[in-house]
């Protein structure tokens, strides 16, 4: 009964810590008044379906997104939004890592061992999300790894930089909005696939909208043949136009 006990506490201890991390993202883009569109914590979530629409509470069927996902998007056209991204990145594992530290004491005084849990928990969450990597934790790369690729020169930083860019086309370009080649290239010549697969799909869907009908049948063929390598979330995410 103890070791049942102490289980369910060790999770409730992790969805707290997932929750204070999600919320550093969240706090920062609301700062900079941006727009909460998906808090994520468990199979638990709040979200929007459009920009414009109420925040709904629903039940996250992805598992992988389980671990925490705190979205928020900005609410006008800025080249200053590419820079609060860079903010947002970085807010989730230093609140994480503040938090852990601020629970030490009470630790300290309490010998609580799921306090203890609060102190360790976001401390590793925190550096395990803020120390750059090369492989993805889950769909993405983690956060710190994003930022050192949004800062840099070369082909990673366009990567990052052309994600952003082009998420910003879709929220204020319009629905027949035609995506900028210099936000699609970059993605064309990634050498990640998950990335690969969404400049694929940017080409197609501005073949489709400026109706050059071969052109869409190829960058669907090219989505067909790297569909295995992607992971299963970019290929929901990419709606095929009819």
């Amino acid at each position: 009964m103890e070791i049942l006990l102490f289980f369910i506490g060790a999770i409730i201890c992790y969805l707290i810590s997932a929750m204070i991390h999600e919320m550093g993202h969240v706090a920062c883009g609301l700062f900079h008044h941006w727009k909460l569109y998906m808090l994520v914590v468990g199979p638990m979530k709040l979200y929007r379906e459009t920009m414009d629409s109420k925040i709904k509470i629903g039940i996250e069927k992805n598992p992988i997104l389980w671990g925490g996902v705190g979205g928020t998007l900005p609410t006008k056209e800025s080249e200053e939004n590419i820079k609060v991204w860079g903010k947002i990145l970085l807010a989730g594992p230093l609140t994480s890592i503040v938090f852990g530290i601020l629970m030490l004491p009470v630790f300290i005084v309490t010998k609580n061992i799921f306090v203890l849990l609060l102190c360790l928990m976001p401390i590793a969450m925190g550096a395990m999300c803020i120390i750059p990597m090369k492989m993805k934790t889950g769909l993405l790369y983690n956060d710190g790894t994003r930022y050192n690729r949004l800062q840099s020169g070369g082909q990673e930083g366009a990567e990052e930089r052309a994600i952003f860019r082009l998420i910003e086309v879709s929220l204020f370009g319009g629905e027949e909005a035609v995506y900028p080649e210099e936000y699609v290239e970059p993605l064309l010549a990634s050498k990640d696939p998950d990335f690969q697969y969404y400049g694929y799909y940017y080409a197609y869907v501005n073949a489709m909208r400026q109706n050059h009908k071969e052109d869409a049948k190829k960058q669907l063929a090219n989505m067909e043949s790297i569909r295995d390598k992607v992971a299963k979330a970019i290929v929901d995410d990419c709606k095929i136009e009819k």
